[in-house]
């Protein structure tokens, strides 16, 4: 209906999460218990349909932006969002709660993404991308990854190998990764031609798909390149934004299959304060 009308493009809406953390957009749609309404009031859940809008939708093991949609102008309403879906292409959906007034269709509205949220999400997925460096360093090129969590409190990766990672290892693989974190390394993001990317040794998760054009994450040039894979999700911009790193621990998932979890910024910072 939202293409018919031209609402929205042929693309659907417009989903970038990767220019600002911010978009002023009309309401185009209203849904409360899975029908369409021209209106909500405090309390209710809705799920609010935007022409364009900067909240990540969860994939690739980072989960979803979080934030609210205000009203531009008067009279005053809010809505905290607390998902973000995409329950068919080219669809974006926010999921929340009505925190005071009355949203409507075609009003003025602005979506913001929680902040802080974001960048410790950041933090932790450009860690990720670290960990799995140091772990193919010191394990071996056959340690690839096998599944992932991005959280703002804590990250989860899950890698090939055969054996329980020991515990100097797990010191190495640490020390390594808060090692590239303290050389600051900026990172570079740039869209490329996938079978471009992948000559040039990009890491690709096996089993994902990938179309012609990809987006892809180094960390460190030339000589010191650390990192170089296809990535769709949102990263800081230079390594020392993470902070530190904390590995809290490791173990085994499925045969073959080992799992890190660990720690980084805000997350990794109170787990010093509740050690000392």
């Amino acid at each position: 209906e939202l293409q018919q009308s031209g609402a929205v493009g042929a693309g659907g809406v417009r989903q970038d999460p990767y220019s600002g953390l911010e978009a002023e957009a009309p309401v185009l749609a209203l849904l409360a218990e899975g029908q369409r309404v021209s209106a909500a009031g405090p309390g209710d859940v809705v799920q609010v349909i935007l022409p364009e809008t900067p909240f990540y939708v969860e994939s690739g093991g980072q989960v979803a932006d979080m934030g609210t949609i205000v009203s531009v102008r008067e009279p005053r309403w809010e809505i905290a969002v607390e998902d973000v879906r995409r329950p068919v292409g080219g669809l974006v959906v926010h999921l929340g709660r009505v925190l005071e007034g009355n949203p409507r269709q075609g009003d003025a509205a602005l979506a913001a993404v929680d902040a802080g949220r974001r960048w410790d999400i950041m933090r932790n997925h450009t860690a990720t991308h670290l960990l799995h460096a140091a772990l193919r360093r010191v394990l071996g090129d056959h340690a690839r990854q096998a599944g992932s969590l991005v959280a703002p409190d804590r990250l989860r990766f899950d890698f090939t190998h055969a054996q329980a990672v020991t515990a100097a290892q797990l010191t190495q693989v640490e020390s390594i990764v808060n090692d590239a974190i303290l050389d600051n390394y900026r990172l570079e993001i740039v869209e490329r031609a996938r079978e471009q990317a992948i000559a040039e040794g990009a890491m690709a998760l096996f089993g994902e798909t990938y179309g012609e054009r990809v987006r892809t994450i180094t960390i460190g040039g030339g000589d010191r390149r650390v990192s170089y894979e296809l990535c769709g999700g949102t990263h800081v911009p230079e390594t020392g934004v993470i902070g530190l790193f904390l590995i809290t621990g490791e173990g085994s998932v499925a045969a073959g299959i080992r799992r890190i979890e660990a720690v980084t910024g805000r997350g990794a910072l109170q787990r010093v304060r509740d050690r000392l």
